[in-house]
């Protein structure tokens, strides 16, 4: 016998015999846990806290076993018992369970959790072999069984109760079944033998229900006593019992449904629960419960008749339609609950197991139905699949009438554009016709002039020559007002504002004194202020007065009156007033809305038929006056005819006007005389090269220019290139016209302009288009100066002689390159200054360059550059880059013939203005007033 802190006591006979540590110094320790005795009568001693001890019986010698040379690292033995091969099975306190040989002493297997093995649990309560051999392991996660013969571990876990839990102790009875203790619980386990040769274990569980003591049973307190009886210690006492005279209730348990409660509140039979009966009759009688959507929360009570011991009777149920696994309630529980429920049927199995696990059979069942909402039923689905096709034919018509609307549109768009494609093609025509028109203007106008001013003495001839030169002006003005209509259809009119009298345009109302006088008509004009100077589109206005004139003399009889306004109105916004006032038809009060329409022409039979007209020339007045800011309208004069009034908002712009040189030009007819001026040797005339593909125009221009030069004549660009390629004299000026056949003007003017040879030479276009693209395009590509048909003729023989001379100016003086002040530098200082010059005149178009690039360019920091050129030529990085770029612009200045603006945008200067400054603070005056100093 063994105690816990007491020793070892053996009883021979009536003797005690005791041992204990430290006498005699062969008992290792006083915590005895465990006790085997082995086939030869030694006992084999298991201590708390120093291993293993053998004590021989033949001479009662104690063998101490030293478990860490044996291969097990534990000290602590908590159980022992013997296997079938003699060999001794160690429960430790942490380490699981070891094999120890008695022959060898050695630990032949050790069995832990976290092996492959998988025992339960590390900490042993217990060891014990039963009458099959097998080694059952009791431990605080478990019981796991141990075949010693294959070797094999089984966990027996999952059927015992909590899982395993700690198991206390383990017995077997006399017909071979286990009895096990747990927390408060013994197990009776049925073994019996599969015919694969592995076991089958039937629990069966007891606790306080079935009369053991309430509380937890102590560990390894089990013992089968020799009367076939079970001893099994608790903490409240003992429990005693023979298993022959245990018996299991074996009745199959049936179920009964017996009460509903509805949101926790019982339902009674017979009771109506919104609006309607639940339970006609007993619940377990229905077969079918009925419920609405919204009582989906609702609990089922059932009950068995067990009556052994009915409060361990344990209850399983499923839900078919909901899920398909079996749940299990718990003891004593006697209900299961529903919460939200959806929509539909379902069918509640429920199946009893009696308090010895016995399960019955029989089923019961209770079909439950959910009601849907109203808007989850039937014949709502069949309403929203109604809804949803009507939606797909609304839908398919909407699609349909979108379609035939594009459609539509489609070929409103096809219709609008074949006829803007058609009413373009009339406009291409007309416009055509117009150019085409300017040319034979041009060769009747210019000779028009030259015989003006040889007719002096004949009044007769000269009456004839001026109404003929009337009329082609007249027909010169309507070409331009097709042009200026043809302008307005294909893109907006633009304002080109310029400071001027006002007053002067009196000279418009000069042309209409000879339709005046023929017509007996009396035309005055009156103005309220002798001068006035504003801003205005002197060619818009021009054309404003002349069709509001025309119109006026157009529909003005015999005797009338035409009188012409200016009024200067300084009230709340000032304002010039021009009116025109007739005494004519006059017009009704239907057209006065529609005059200024375009193409719209009055039904007036009192117009007479020579009153007939395009209907262009008020709408092209009514866009110049809106243009300019201002209104016109249209009243009744006093007594009969007609007042048209504009109003025009006075403006100012900052413009400098410089006066045209109109010295006299050699070898023109003086007017005061009519005589020629002496000749003198033709060779040394500059040489003209004139380029038209009309021969009149040709002929024209060489019998006007061959006065004062040698004139060289080709029908198109192509013959002209050829001429400048081979000829062994170039020509001092080319005057070429834009639209010829094979190669135009302006592919000539490039031509010239990209060939070093031919560079130099200046180039006049003609054209007989006006407008201020065309003129920027022939500008852009090189050309000198842009001349529009018709054309004065001293005005263009001053600017041939302008041109030559300053392309004469330009080769005898050459290229000067800018450079800063003359300073006194050492070598090393100027190839830096040399440098530093060559890359800002490399770069000098970009408004971008830094003082970062230049250093970096030459090689040395900012700080450092800036050091430098203070000290070797006194200004700083910024000021060096500008002196440059205004040198240069004075270059420009001097020897080019572009705009101030241009120059400044070629030298780096993003804004005009700043540039303006920047060259008065460096020249002393303003780059106009420069150029035109330099160029006289």
């Amino acid at each position: 016998m063994g105690t816990f802190n007491g020793g070892l006591y053996c009883i021979e006979g009536n003797r005690v015999r005791s041992f204990k540590a430290g006498e005699g110094g062969q008992l290792v320790s006083n915590k005895i846990w465990a006790l085997q005795e082995d086939r030869k009568g030694n006992i084999w001693i298991g201590f708390l806290d120093a291993g293993i001890q053998c004590l021989h019986s033949s001479d009662n010698t104690f063998e101490t076993i030293d478990l860490k040379k044996a291969g097990l690292d534990d000290y602590h033995v908590a159980s022992l018992c013997l296997t079938d091969e003699d060999d001794l099975v160690i429960g430790t306190a942490s380490q699981g369970v070891a094999v120890f040989d008695l022959e060898s002493r050695k630990i032949k297997t050790i069995l832990r959790e976290k092996d492959s093995t998988g025992l339960a649990h590390n900490e042993i309560n217990q060891v014990f072999k039963d009458s099959r051999g097998l080694i059952w392991i009791a431990t605080r996660g478990g019981l796991d069984i141990y075949d010693v013969k294959t070797g094999k571990l089984k966990g027996l876990s999952d059927i015992m109760p909590d899982n395993g839990g700690i198991i206390a102790g383990i017995a077997e009875d006399a017909n071979g079944d286990m009895w096990i203790t747990s927390a408060r619980q013994l197990v009776h386990l049925n073994v019996a033998k599969k015919e694969n040769g592995d076991y089958r274990f039937i629990p069966h569980t007891y606790n306080e229900k079935d009369g053991l003591q309430n509380s937890d049973f102590n560990i390894r307190s089990i013992r089968l006593l020799n009367n076939n009886a079970i001893l099994i210690g608790g903490l409240y006492g003992i429990n005693v019992f023979t298993p022959e005279n245990v018996h299991y209730n074996k009745q199959l348990p049936k179920v009964f449904f017996t009460r509903l409660s509805l949101f926790n509140k019982v339902v009674q039979v017979g009771e109506r629960v919104d609006g309607s009966v639940l339970l006609p009759k007993n619940l377990d009688k229905i077969g079918k419960l009925t419920l609405k959507y919204k009582q989906n929360i609702f609990t089922i009570s059932v009950a068995s008749d067990n009556l052994s011991l009915p409060e361990k009777t344990c209850y399983m149920y499923q839900l078919k339609g909901f899920s398909k696994e079996w749940l299990s309630l718990p003891e004593g529980i006697h209900s299961v609950t529903f919460t939200n429920l959806a929509p539909g049927n379902y069918v509640l199995n429920v199946k009893a197991v009696n308090s010895d696990g016995y399960m019955g059979e029989e089923v019961a069942h209770l079909n439950i139905e959910v009601l849907p909402p109203f808007w989850m039923s039937w014949w709502a689905y069949v309403l929203y699949v109604l809804v949803g096709i009507g939606l797909l034919f609304l839908a398919r018509s909407w699609i349909l009438k979108r379609e035939r609307e594009r459609f539509r549109l489609h070929q409103i768009e096809l219709e609008v554009a074949k006829n803007e494609e058609v009413n373009n093609m009339k406009f291409r025509f007309f416009t055509n016709i117009s150019h085409e028109l300017r040319t034979p203007l041009t060769l009747i106008i210019a000779p028009l002039e030259q015989m003006l001013k040889e007719a002096d003495n004949d009044e007769s001839r000269k009456m004839r020559l001026q109404l003929m030169y009337r009329n082609a002006h007249r027909l010169l003005m309507l070409v331009n007002q097709l042009l200026d209509f043809r302008k307005g259809e294909m893109s907006s009119h633009h304002l080109s504002l310029s400071e001027g009298d006002i007053i002067s345009f009196q000279g418009v109302c000069d042309s209409f004194l000879l339709m005046a006088d023929k017509k007996q008509i009396h035309f005055s004009f009156f103005s309220s202020v002798d001068h006035f100077t504003m801003a205005f589109d002197a060619d818009k206005m021009g054309k404003i007065v002349m069709n509001l004139l025309a119109n006026a003399f157009k529909f003005t009889p015999e005797g009338g009156r035409v009188t012409v306004m200016l009024e200067h109105l300084q009230e709340e916004n000032e304002v010039i007033e021009i009116k025109v006032a007739d005494t004519g038809i006059g017009v009704s009060d239907e057209d006065k809305e529609h005059i200024f329409d375009r193409f719209y022409q009055t039904e007036n039979k009192e117009a007479g038929e020579d009153a007939g007209g395009t209907g262009i020339g008020l709408s092209l007045v009514k866009d110049f006056v809106t243009l300019h800011g201002g209104d016109v309208t249209v009243f009744d004069n006093i007594g009969k005819g007609a007042v048209f009034v504009v109003h025009i908002p006075v403006k100012h712009v900052d413009i400098q006007y410089h006066p045209i040189n109109t010295m006299p030009v050699p070898g023109l007819l003086s007017e005061s005389s009519g005589q020629q001026v002496d000749e003198v040797d033709r060779s040394q005339f500059p040489l003209l090269l004139v380029v038209d593909d009309n021969a009149d125009f040709r002929t024209f221009m060489e019998s006007s220019l061959g006065l004062q030069y040698r004139v060289k004549l080709a029908s198109n660009g192509k013959e002209a290139w050829n001429f400048l390629q081979n000829c062994e004299e170039m020509p001092d000026l080319v005057v070429s016209d834009i639209m010829m056949p094979e190669m135009d003007g302006n592919e000539l003017c490039k031509l010239i302009k990209q060939d070093k040879r031919t560079a130099h030479i200046p180039v006049i276009l003609l054209s007989a288009k006006q407008t201020t693209e065309s003129k920027v395009e022939g500008l852009s590509i090189g050309a000198d100066d842009y001349v529009t048909k018709p054309f004065n003729m001293t005005i263009l023989v001053l600017r041939i002689r302008k041109l030559i001379e300053l392309s004469r100016y330009n080769a005898s003086k050459g290229t000067i390159d800018p450079a800063p002040s003359e300073i006194v530098i050492t070598s090393l200082d100027e190839k830096l200054i040399e440098k530093a010059i060559k890359y800002v005149e490399d770069n000098i178009s970009h408004s971008d360059l830094s003082v970062e690039e230049l250093s970096r360019e030459l090689g040395m920091s900012r700080v450092h550059l800036y050091k430098k050129l203070l000290q070797i030529t006194g200004k700083t990085p910024i000021e060096f880059i500008r002196v440059i770029r205004l040198k240069r612009a004075a270059q420009l200045l001097r020897d080019s013939q572009l705009h101030v603006s241009e120059i400044a945008f070629q030298v780096g200067f993003n804004n005009p203005k700043y540039f303006s400054r920047y060259f008065k603070e460096e020249f002393g005056v303003l780059p106009s007033a420069y150029q035109e100093k330099e160029v006289k």
